[in-house]
C-alpha cells in the first residue's frame, strides 16, 4: 500500500487481509492499537459520504469502525482509511442473526430520508439511469438486461433508506459489546430488501423473501458482470435455478 503512514504518526502495517477488484486492506496498529487500513477506489465526493454515514452511526450507539483521522484532521488520505478494529466472531447461531437483523432494521428506520451516495442510483431507477456503484447496464448484454429487469423493478412498496449493501457473515462482527458492521464500501440509498435478502434467518414472508432474493441475485450480476464475472455469473444461475423452482 504506497501512502505516507507518517500522516497518521505511529502507524504500521501488519498484514494484509483483502486484495481484490474492490478494495485493498490491511491489519495495521496506530499508538499500539490494532487497526484497520483500507485503500478505497471510490471517489472523494463517494467517501465522503461513506465516512459520513459512518460517522452517523457511531454518534447513533451503533459499533462501526469509527474513522481515526490523520495529525492534520482529514479522515482520509488518498483514498486510504484507517479505522478501528472490531473484534469478535462472526454470527454462528439463529440468536446472532437475529441480532443482526434487528440492528439492520434500526439502520434502515435512522436513515429513511439519508441522500443518495454520489454516483449511486436505487435499483428502481437503475433501469432508466442505466449506472449505480459498479452496475453498468450498457456493459451486460442486452438479451441479459431484458431477462433480468423482471427482477429489477417492481418494488414500489419497498421502504428506500441507506443500507449497509453487503452484510455477510465475513463483515460483521458478534461480541460481548453487540453486533458490529464492517466494511461500507457498497452502502447507498436502496431497497432496504438488499440487507435483508441474505441474512442467516429469515425475516421477511416466504414470498416477500423470494423476490428479495431473486432482486439480490439480479443485483449482484449487474454489479459484478465487469469487475467479477465469474461471481456474477454463479448468482445468474442462483437466479434461474429459483426462477425454474417457482
Amino acid at each position: 500500500m504506497e501512502v505516507d503512514l507518517q500522516l497518521w504518526g505511529d502507524l504500521e502495517l501488519v498484514e494484509p487481509i483483502l486484495e481484490g477488484n474492490r478494495n485493498e486492506v490491511w491489519r495495521g496498529r496506530l499508538d499500539g492499537e490494532m487497526v484497520s487500513v483500507r485503500r478505497s477506489r471510490r471517489s472523494v465526493e463517494s467517501l465522503e459520504w461513506e465516512l459520513g454515514l459512518i460517522a452517523k452511526l457511531d454518534e447513533q450507539g451503533f459499533r462501526v469502525p469509527s474513522i481515526r483521522a490523520t495529525q492534520d484532521g482529514d479522515l482520509q488520505a488518498d483514498g486510504v482509511i484507517v479505522q478501528k478494529w472490531l473484534d469478535g466472531t462472526a454470527p454462528n447461531s439463529a440468536d446472532d442473526w437475529e441480532a443482526v437483523a434487528a440492528t439492520l432494521l434500526r439502520l434502515h428506520t435512522l436513515t429513511s430520508e439519508w441522500p443518495q451516495r454520489p454516483g449511486c442510483c436505487s435499483v428502481a431507477q437503475l433501469i432508466i439511469k442505466r449506472r449505480s456503484v459498479d452496475a453498468n447496464l450498457d456493459a451486460v448484454p442486452s438479451g441479459l438486461v431484458d431477462e433480468l429487469a423482471p427482477y429489477l423493478t417492481g418494488y414500489e412498496h419497498v421502504p428506500l433508506a441507506a443500507i449497509h449493501g453487503d452484510p455477510h457473515a465475513s463483515n460483521i462482527r458478534i461480541s460481548p459489546d453487540g453486533v458490529g458492521l464492517l466494511d461500507f464500501d457498497e452502502s447507498r440509498v436502496d431497497l432496504v430488501w438488499h440487507d435483508l435478502s441474505n441474512l442467516g434467518v429469515q425475516v421477511l414472508t416466504d414470498d416477500d423473501h423470494r423476490r428479495a432474493r431473486m432482486l439480490s441475485h439480479a443485483w449482484e450480476v449487474v454489479n459484478g458482470w465487469v469487475a467479477e464475472p465469474v461471481y456474477a455469473r454463479k448468482r445468474l444461475d442462483q437466479l434461474r435455478h429459483i426462477r425454474k423452482s417457482m
